[in-house]
C-alpha cells in the first residue's frame, strides 16, 4: 500500500470512529437509563466497544461517558 492509500484509509477510518462517537452520544443522550442505552445502540448496529483501545463501556458510569 502507498503512502497516499495510508493516509486516505487512515482519514477514512477516524471519519468513521468520529461518526460512531456521535451516535454513540446521541442515542446516550436519548436513553432512560444505561440499560436502554445498551440495547438501543445494540439495536442500531452501534459498537459499545472502541476500536482504538477496546475499552468496553458498562453500568451508568458507562453510559454517561458517552
Amino acid at each position: 500500500m502507498s503512502d497516499r492509500d495510508a493516509s486516505i484509509f487512515e482519514s477514512e477510518r477516524e471519519l468513521d470512529e468520529d461518526s460512531v462517537r456521535n451516535a454513540q452520544r446521541t442515542v446516550a443522550h436519548h436513553s432512560i437509563d444505561a440499560d436502554d442505552c445498551r440495547m438501543l445502540l445494540a439495536a442500531l448496529g452501534i459498537p459499545l466497544v472502541r476500536e482504538t483501545d477496546k475499552q468496553t463501556l458498562s453500568g451508568t458510569a458507562g453510559a454517561e461517558a458517552l
